[in-house]
């Protein structure tokens, strides 16, 4: 069994922050996925819609390909364990107060 060690990053409602484990090169992404799952016993928190990203890159591994296709994951420094229609926490940065902003406009107060 060829075997890749990955650093991984969950979501903030995960139990944990960062897994590094061995998994098998020859699985795909959504194998992967059940994988890492089962192993931090974190199944009874999957949506249906988890995936993984490489946040260096940008991109989602595409479910059915196999990981031996990415030859990145041997040097990203961690991937990411996380929901496909989760809101990217880049695309609401906070707004001047540390609050983040509110897409309606308006805050939590009112200054006259």
């Amino acid at each position: 069994m060829a075997a890749l060690v990955l650093r991984i990053k969950f979501p903030p409602t995960y139990p944990l922050i960062y897994k590094t484990l061995r998994v098998d090169a020859k699985f795909t992404s959504k194998e992967a996925v059940k994988f890492i799952a089962d192993t931090v016993n974190v199944t009874s928190l999957l949506q249906g819609s988890e995936g993984l990203y490489i946040p260096d890159e940008k991109r989602w591994l595409d479910d059915a390909t196999p990981l031996t296709a990415y030859d990145s994951l041997q040097d990203v420094e961690h991937i990411e364990f996380k929901d496909r229609n989760a809101p990217d926490a880049d695309a609401n940065p906070p707004n001047n107060n540390g609050n983040a902003s509110n897409s309606s406009g308006s805050g939590c107060c009112v200054i006259v």
